[in-house]
Parts: C-alpha cells; sequence; structure tokens
C-alpha cells in the first residue's frame, strides 16, 4: 500500500520508547468505526521495563542501551528509498528525539475501497507536547488541505495508481493521526452507528504491553461486498467446510502479550460450544505437529553459525514454551495461556550479547 510514504508511521511502528500514565479506553472511542473489526493496542513504557527487556539490555554496551529510541528509527528511514516528496529527515529528526511515546493504537479498516484490501489508520500519543503539523511538513512537502465533518485534516497523493490516498492531521500538542485517507475519514467520523469493537475494547484491560482486540462481524460483512460472492460462497473458498463452519461461528478474539509474568492470554469466542471444541482439536493437531518439528530442530539444528550456549537456550525456551502451555475449551470459548519460561531471560540476554558482539563498529 506504499506505507513509506507515510515515513513517520514507519518509524512509530516498530519503537519502543518511554512514556506516561496510561488514559482509558475511552479517550479512543471516537476514533473507532462501526466498520472497523481490529485494534492493536501497544504500551512502550511497559514493554521497555519488562523482564525481557531488562535483561536485554543488561547484555549491552551502555552506550547503546541508553541511546535514544528515536534515532536508529530515523537512521533506517534516512536509508530507505522512494522516501515521500520532500521529506526533511533532518527536521524531522530534531522534532521527534527526545519526545516519549506513551501509546501507538493501529486500526484495522477491513475493504475500506473497492481497490483496497485492508485499511490501517494509527493513533500515536506522545507523554510530552510535540509540534505536530511541523512533523507532518517534515514528512513530506507535498500534503494537500482537507477537511471531514469540520475536521480540517491533510491529504498525500498515494504514488500507486487507483490506491487510496494517505492522510494526517495532529488532533491535539501530544497526538498524531496518520493512515489510508479512507480510513482516517471513518476514524473523523461524528455520527457513529453500533461499534462492536468498540465495546470489546471498553470491555478488556489496558493494563497489558500489547493488546489486540478483534471481531469478526465487520469482517464477515464486508466479505460479500469484496468478493462478489455470498458469505458461505467467500468463506467456502477456505476449502474445507469444517474451516468455513468456524470461521461463520467466529465471534470475536482477544490476546494479551506481557514481557513479564503471562506472556500470552488469549481467548477465542465463538458462537457455540462445539466449534470451542472443534477449534481445541486442531489447536492440538498443530501443537503436536509444532512440537515434533522442534523436536527434528534440536536433533539436527539449521547450519546456521550460532554459539552452542545460544542453541542450548533456544532448545531449553522451547522445551519450557511447550510445557507451560495450556490450551482448553470453556462452554464456547477457546482459552490459551503460556507463562513466561523462567528460561526466556537468559535466552534474551545471550541473543542481545551477540547482536551487540556483532553489530558494526
Amino acid at each position: 500500500m506504499g506505507v513509506r510514504c507515510l515515513g513517520l508511521t514507519v518509524v512509530l511502528a516498530g519503537l519502543i520508547a518511554s512514556g506516561s500514565n496510561l488514559a482509558q479506553a475511552a479517550n479512543l472511542a471516537r476514533y473507532i468505526s462501526p466498520d472497523f473489526c481490529a485494534v492493536l493496542v501497544i504500551h512502550p513504557e511497559r514493554a521497555q521495563n519488562s523482564t525481557l527487556a531488562k535483561a536485554a539490555k543488561s547484555a549491552m554496551p551502555a552506550e547503546t542501551a541508553s541511546v535514544d529510541p528515536m534515532a536508529p528509527a530515523i537512521q533506517a528511514l534516512r536509508n530507505q528509498k522512494d522516501l515521500p516528496p520532500g521529506m526533511d529527515t533532518a527536521k524531522l529528526a530534531k522534532l521527534l528525539l527526545g519526545k516519549p511515546i506513551r501509546r501507538i493504537v493501529v486500526l484495522i479498516d477491513p475493504v475500506p475501497a473497492a481497490n483496497a484490501k485492508v485499511g490501517v489508520g494509527m493513533i500515536v500519543q506522545f507523554g510530552a507536547e510535540v509540534d505536530g503539523e511541523g512533523i507532518i511538513a517534515a514528512i513530506s512537502s507535498a500534503w494537500q488541505p482537507a477537511e471531514v465533518e469540520g475536521t480540517q485534516y491533510k491529504k498525500l497523493k498515494n504514488p500507486a495508481s487507483g490506491q487510496p490516498d494517505f492522510a494526517a492531521l495532529a488532533p491535539d500538542s501530544q497526538t498524531l493521526i496518520a493512515g489510508l485517507d479512507v480510513t482516517v475519514v471513518k476514524m473523523l467520523a461524528k455520527s457513529q452507528g453500533d461499534r462492536p469493537l468498540l465495546k470489546q475494547l471498553q470491555q478488556s484491560s489496558f493494563d497489558n504491553d500489547i493488546l489486540v482486540e478483534f471481531q469478526a462481524a465487520p469482517l464477515l460483512a464486508k466479505l460479500p461486498a469484496a468478493t462478489g460472492k455470498s458469505l458461505d460462497e467467500s468463506l467456502a473458498g477456505l476449502g474445507n467446510p469444517a474451516l468455513a463452519g468456524l470461521a461463520k461461528d467466529l465471534q470475536s478474539v482477544s490476546i494479551k502479550l506481557n514481557f513479564g509474568g503471562t506472556l500470552v492470554h488469549a481467548e477465542v469466542v465463538s458462537g457455540k460450544p462445539e466449534s470451542a471444541s472443534m477449534m481445541l482439536v486442531l489447536t492440538n493437531v498443530g501443537l503436536g505437529a509444532g512440537k515434533a518439528q522442534f523436536e527434528a530442530f534440536k536433533k539436527n539444528p539449521p547450519p546456521i553459525p550460532l554459539p552452542p550456549p545460544l542453541l542450548s537456550a533456544i532448545s531449553k525456551v522451547g522445551d519450557d514454551l511447550f510445557a507451560g502451555l495450556t490450551v482448553k475449551a470453556d462452554g464456547a470459548k477457546l482459552v490459551v495461556d503460556l507463562p513466561m519460561p523462567e528460561s526466556l531471560p537468559e535466552l534474551m540476554k545471550q541473543a542481545a550479547a551477540l547482536g551487540a558482539k556483532s553489530a558494526p563498529k
């Protein structure tokens, strides 16, 4: 989708930076459209201070561990080709360095246009005031003014022929919004109907490093228009009647990731217990196959020049992951729990030390 033309979103999406206290889901309510099917919420401060992050940092040189996380992201952006017209990376660096990010929210809009299978809208909330208009201007000199329902924003021509344009705005001194224009317009709409994704998000907890919430209804509603077929005909493309039935019965998915304590907690909600039981069977089959492949890996590691202690640590973590993972059906819900393996911080430490050793001087 030519995401490189929104350099800021490239920088921020892969970033782990410091932040401040989390806001409540209500602060996001105005931006969640009835059409949206999923949301990814990243809390950088929590991730940066997690058990795994601290283990990795402990193995890095002091000068590396203390580098502003924005610096390497901006340097990577400078090295990219086909940047947006008029992008001023020096100005962008000056405006962003030292600005803590409080939260990153990515909204997924299924089939926002006939020529776009998925739309993305990103909300970046900073822990300090930023020059939002300056940041947007530094991304490109080719923005054009636009307006939706009284809200002014900027549009940028998509270089890919026939693809939706990009959009960006700074609604306040600590927030930036960017994404496909068709998706951002939905985010800024004042009149919103029933919003199942918002209801699910409000019932969840923001007290997680990473949160993923998915609602099947908005996606299933768009499939016929996207494929030109009925819902049943569209799902038949999965090639398996049982999988098609599970997909049609799927209601929601919730995934919580924390890099300390419980590593993963996931809940998959379907319309009836029979579907949850079927998902349990399929999951166990997949886990059995995965464990067999991992055992084969341990016996015959790939020809990668990794130190024996690191290979041993990988094997230990894998064993602990399979041993700790639990999957169960609870009524119409499939529940997955994966506690943090005690061996994982040591693996992160060894991996970070190897990366620091092999990094160019």
